[in-house]
């Protein structure tokens, strides 16, 4: 292990850092463990790979996850305090999660079960949405591995569903990282399938997707981007083509998006041209089957 602040003392810091990670094994010592090793996370290298591999580390990590569970399923109410502390852990988590080797093992030995039960709080508090965002931000870092394996694991999953929920009723920050997920599961030939084997499925989606960007109208959000992308993703199947040349929303349609003066959607301007450029694309050879 070797740090990029080459001023320290790379001896002492080294046994401090050991001495974190030992500190996880024990519930008195651990929450200032986790700080101490989020805060330099950034400074210290395969950080995710020696927490996997110390003894006792990810266990004394799930034991924080799980002991809050009694909390969410009762009064459904956390407190700062107890939402600084999993978001702490979770943050270590999301350090493993997003290293190659050790997010597939992650996902291997079911980890994720113990974290996805925290995106089904409903409290819109402060400290709810800190812990979603963490556990959001550990998907995230799990998907960007690129990994076909780790999409297959999470359609047999409840993630769908609970992304959508997030995608249409939370915070304006869920609602990217939402959208991020949503765009990364579709990117890969398995994820697009599975969203548009079933016409319930597709259904489901779609007509969240429209009530989305109803709501974008109303009030402006950067997720927009990744929206049209899931929209543009969708259309590359015949089966979702079909639903969404139906079902698009007015506001697409119109190119009430494509004005220049609505802050936040300067960007999508390409996605939006991509999905007009299929849309039209599929009406073309409608039109041409009918002459013939």
């Amino acid at each position: 292990m070797s740090f990029q602040n080459s001023g320290c003392d790379q001896s002492s810091d080294t046994e401090h850092v050991y001495g974190w990670i030992t500190d996880l094994c024990n519930k008195e010592t651990r929450f200032l463990a986790m700080l101490e090793l989020w805060e330099r996370r950034s400074h210290i290298d395969s950080l995710g790979p020696l927490l996997w591999h110390s003894f006792g580390a990810v266990s004394g990590l799930l034991q924080e996850v799980v002991s809050i569970y009694p909390t969410i399923y009762t009064d459904n109410e956390l407190n700062g305090q107890q939402s600084h502390r999993i978001c702490a852990a979770i943050g270590l988590i999301q350090t493993m999660a997003s290293h190659p080797f050790v997010g597939i093992q992650l996902m291997r030995c079911q980890f994720m079960c113990y974290l996805m039960p925290l995106l089904k709080m409903t409290s819109q508090s402060r400290a709810a949405e800190h812990v979603r965002l963490s556990v959001l931000g550990v998907i995230c870092g799990l998907l960007k591995s690129d990994h076909p394996e780790i999409v297959g694991y999470f359609l047999g999953t409840e993630l769908i569903p609970l992304i959508l929920r997030q995608l249409e009723l939370g915070t304006s920050m869920s609602k990217v990282l939402c959208a991020f997920v949503l765009y990364r599961i579709l990117e890969h030939d398995v994820g697009l399938k599975f969203a548009s084997r079933r016409l319930a499925r597709r259904l489901h989606l779609i007509h969240t997707l429209a009530r989305v960007v109803h709501q974008l109208t109303l009030e402006p959000g950067p997720h927009l981007k990744h929206v049209v992308r899931i929209y543009s993703r969708l259309a590359d199947h015949p089966q979702s083509l079909e639903l969404i040349l139906k079902l698009l929303p007015a506001q697409i349609r119109n190119g009430y998006f494509c004005q220049e003066s609505l802050p936040g959607y300067e960007s999508a301007s390409l996605e939006l041209a991509d999905l007009n450029r299929k849309l039209n694309d599929k009406n073309v050879k409608k039109d041409l089957s009918h002459e013939e």
